[in-house]
């Protein structure tokens, strides 16, 4: 199949051209600005890395704004210059991208409409072949398929796992600094060693360690790490809230029923658990769901014989050694984590960075190399970064 532009022209019996595009002025305070989308209504195209490109990028582009565009619903991006998602006209967004100096994002509209006014683009693809459904009009495109090893595009409103995050944001940075001939040393300075499958997933998690202000108002599911800490009296006002609940230690059975409607899931880890066989049964009886979970294989073949009438799952767990990236691991190794812990109303990226008393800051943070935190890695993304190298011209 060709282009789509081409295979809607056949079928109508007209010839593809240029569009004509009426735009209506729209305010917007800065002067030079890049457009950026995130995402639609496809989650095959929903990139999970723009935070990173827009870090990287805001190394180099100086004075340059970033403006997101896009539907009301769409993520915002962190660290944008501008948010106008569901405040335009199609009219409006086309004044914004006429006026703009380059265009970055998924497979969209935006895409087409820079096009049409012969801006610069780097789009990302993935479900589709940039053949399909690419830029058609301007000449100074770059378009990122993701890497398909080997197979078709899906073609698919769906993907698990989602093919376009295998794009690697510095790549998505590079070629936007190139449109806009920025001088930037990327190639020489940073390397992605490690995106977790798991990473494209924003996920809280709380350590019941303090209670809940009245502004904590999180309306996803909060991962509730009871198995980190457990206060009885500081447990109950967060199951109020949707929770997946995480314990190694017993709570109340009644507790639990009595706020069955907000327990998501419960998983129960064994290893050093006061829990028996019993407990287990009484929850059964209340009509309580958990899973059953073992993360020391020296003790798998024990508790499914204490828990002879339950399943008991293994954890798979991630350690240093089973990971091929070690040799790489240097001082300027950095990660990102989709993770936020929250614990004693201060935040924190990972386990490990929690143990260490490391707080959340929005700024790179250095690798922590320990078992918690290789146990994490299917959520991090690491990468090497060394301001200090060469400049590639």
């Amino acid at each position: 199949m060709g282009h789509l532009i081409e295979e809607y022209a056949k079928c109508l019996g007209v010839k593809v051209s240029r569009p004509k595009l009426l735009s209506h002025y729209f305010p917007i305070n800065v002067d030079k600005y890049i457009t950026i989308q995130t995402t639609n209504k496809f989650q095959s195209r929903d990139y999970a890395h723009w935070d990173q490109v827009i870090y990287l990028l805001k190394k180099y582009i100086g004075d340059i704004s970033i403006v997101q565009v896009g539907e009301k619903e769409n993520p915002l991006a962190g660290n944008i210059d501008l948010d106008l998602r569901g405040k335009t006209t199609i009219k409006q967004l086309c004044y914004i991208v006429e006026k703009s100096i380059l265009h970055v994002g998924i497979d969209s509209l935006c895409v087409h409409l820079a096009s049409a006014y012969n801006k610069p683009i780097v789009g990302l693809y993935s479900n589709m072949w940039i053949t399909n459904s690419g830029p058609v009009w301007g000449n100074t495109s770059t378009c990122i398929n993701s890497p398909k090893d080997g197979n078709r595009a899906s073609y698919a409103v769906e993907e698990d796992p989602k093919t376009i995050d295998s794009i690697l944001p510095e790549d998505v940075a590079e070629e936007v600094l190139e449109l806009l001939d920025i001088d930037n040393n990327l190639f020489n300075t940073y390397k992605t060693l490690n995106i977790g499958k798991h990473y494209h997933s924003k996920i809280l998690e709380v350590i019941p360690d303090f209670k809940p202000s009245a502004s904590f108002n999180h309306k996803r599911l909060i991962n509730l790490r009871c198995d980190y800490h457990l206060d009885n009296d500081l447990l109950t006002p967060w199951l109020h809230k949707r929770v997946n609940l995480m314990i190694s230690k017993k709570i109340n059975a009644n507790v639990l029923y009595y706020f069955k409607k907000n327990i998501a899931a419960i998983t129960i880890f064994l290893d050093d658990s006061d829990v028996e066989p019993e407990y287990l049964s009484e929850l059964s009886s209340l009509n309580i769901k958990y899973t059953l979970i073992c993360k020391n294989k020296k003790k798998l073949n024990d508790l499914r014989f204490k828990f002879f009438d339950f399943v008991v799952n293994e954890y798979d767990k991630v350690t240093k050694k089973d990971l091929d990236f070690c040799d790489r691991l240097c001082d300027n190794t950095y990660y990102h984590s989709n993770k936020t812990i929250v614990s004693k109303n201060k935040k924190y990226s990972s386990k490990a960075a929690w143990k260490a008393g490391i707080e959340k800051s929005g700024s790179p943070e250095r690798f922590i190399d320990t078992d918690d935190f290789w146990e994490e890695i299917d959520y991090l993304n690491i990468y090497n970064y060394a301001e200090d190298k060469t400049r590639r011209q």
